[in-house]
């Protein structure tokens, strides 16, 4: 049985010229990027959400309402590295010769 996206990406070969159809390999591929990604991700969210949790326990309350906004800034900056990673890696992907 296929799955809605398959039935859509079916839908729309016609309307994809060949060059920028990706082999069956590409995708796998892609598909595995991103899971190791989104682990990588997952991973390092664990990590520093333990840091900031010990740090709550460890400080005042006022302190560390101080330092959420770094804390946040901190998580985004490490999400968007490795994001920024993970697309460069599926750009290099795309780009193969099929």
């Amino acid at each position: 049985m296929k799955s809605a996206l398959q039935l859509a990406l079916e839908k729309t070969d016609d309307l994809v010229d060949e060059e920028t159809k990706l082999s069956r390999h590409q995708v796998e591929e892609i598909d595995q990027v991103r899971k190791e990604f989104e682990a990588k991700w997952a991973e390092q969210e664990i990590v520093l959400k333990g840091r900031i949790e010990k740090m709550r326990a460890d400080t005042d309350p006022q302190t560390f309402a101080e330092h959420q906004r770094q804390f946040a800034d901190e998580m985004n900056q490490v999400r968007e590295k490795i994001y920024a990673e993970r697309d460069q890696r599926l750009q290099k992907i795309r780009q193969q010769a099929s």
